[in-house]
């Protein structure tokens, strides 16, 4: 019904969306090469069948088998819900490349190429069992083996159409870079929503209502899970792991961002140079400063994912220990003020005459600030730098000021 929201399994995506997608509506996940979109499709897939939908999904890619195979890699098992009817697949790939079908098994197509016939079968089948949803895996891979295909464009576009009629929704994958620019933009329209998946970022490229977030868009990488966004990939290590790849011009990527090693002693003396050269009292603005900088704007995007600030906080917690930035821990946490102790935080300096870890309350203290809308500002009080057993922070609300 017109309102219902459908969760698309990627908390971030439906954020953006306002609640996830709109029930009755059409959806396609566009990509390119990399086919990310594809496994995309297969987390809402997945997700869809969480919440006890029924799915008719027709296959052009791969055999089924390979399908289930490459998609346990990534924590996708479709068996139990085709045991338990809610998913139904059609092999349209069996049969596709061959002149006469090699295969007249129940549930594959006989002539995939034959748009009448495929589209007539995809039709009955969701009239006759009653499916909420036909996922079509992928749109591509029969625009490109058409003699004319405008014709395939205008067919697949009245599939859709009608499967809508019938009370079902259409969820598609495609590469984009198959289709000339004229075929895509027709073919996308009876899609409401085109999520566009692909190099490490997805991107709500149309919604047919207004999204709740100014970012349209947010940074993901591949998991064991499927497609997660950076945002919380990395508060585990082994996601963390699997997100670092050396390319062969040197460059080092943490999912699509470039990063380098830095080895402890080099930060510190980036500490210490900068102390030594604009003195203690700008040094320690300086880094204060240069903390508040790093995080500016992080707040308000984990607001989206978090509803209250503790939660987002021990996410970043979290996520600080799994990056090697030492143990963070709270002490205290009021409406006004928020006390943090750490240990072992990056760079670790001994004998040092000054605070070394001050940029820590300034990221603290912006992100703070972003998420709560409110001036907020930080102080190391506590630092093992300085022979502390411990560092410590203290976060203060400034009173009756708004950023």
């Amino acid at each position: 019904m017109e309102g219902e929201f459908i969760k698309s399994g990627v908390e971030r995506l439906d954020q953006i969306l306002g609640g996830g997608f709109r029930k009755g509506y059409n959806v396609a996940v566009v990509g390119g090469l990399d086919g990310d979109n594809v496994l995309f499709l297969h987390n809402l897939v997945y997700s869809l069948l969480s919440q006890d939908y029924r799915i008719l999904l027709v296959e052009f890619r791969q055999e089924p088998s390979h399908l289930f195979s490459w998609l346990k890699s990534f924590g996708i098992d479709y068996e139990k819900a085709v045991e338990e009817g809610k998913l139904k697949i059609i092999d349209g790939f069996s049969n596709l490349y061959f002149p006469t079908p090699i295969s007249k098994e129940e549930n594959v197509l006989p002539n995939p190429l034959d748009l009448s016939i495929t589209t007539a079968l995809i039709r009955d089948s969701i009239v006759r069992d009653s499916y909420n949803f036909l996922v079509l895996d992928d749109l591509s891979i029969l625009y490109t083996l058409q003699a004319d295909p405008k014709v395939y464009v205008r067919v697949m576009v009245r599939l859709v159409n009608s499967i809508k009629k019938f009370g079902a929704q259409t969820i598609a994958s495609l590469n984009s870079d198959v289709f000339s620019s004229k075929d895509l933009a027709t073919l996308l329209v009876p899609f409401e929503y085109v999520i566009d998946v692909r190099e490490g970022t997805a991107k709500v490229a149309r919604s047919p209502y207004p999204l709740s977030s100014p970012q349209n868009c947010f940074p993901y990488t591949k998991a064991k899970n499927g497609i997660v966004p950076l945002s919380e990939a990395y508060e585990n290590l082994e996601v963390l792991k699997n997100s670092l790849k050396l390319d062969d011009e040197g460059n080092l990527w943490l999912g699509t961002e470039r990063v380098q090693i830095v080895v402890e002693e080099s930060e510190a003396s980036l500490v210490e140079f900068v102390y030594n050269y604009l003195g203690p009292e700008e040094g320690e603005r300086f880094l204060y400063l240069w903390g508040k900088w790093e995080f500016k704007g992080y707040g308000s995007l984990i607001r989206k994912k978090h509803e209250n600030l503790e939660d987002a906080l021990m996410g970043l917690l979290s996520t600080t220990k799994v990056l090697g930035g030492g143990h963070l821990e709270f002490v205290q946490m009021t409406d006004e003020l928020i006390v943090l102790r750490g240990k072992n935080l990056f760079p670790r300096i001994e004998r040092f005459p000054y605070h070394a870890h001050v940029n820590y309350a300034g990221a603290i203290a912006q992100f703070v600030e972003d998420f709560t809308g409110e001036k907020w500002e930080g102080k190391e009080v506590r630092c093992q730098g300085q022979g502390a057993s411990h560092c410590e922070f203290v976060i203060k609300k400034v009173k009756d000021k708004r950023i």
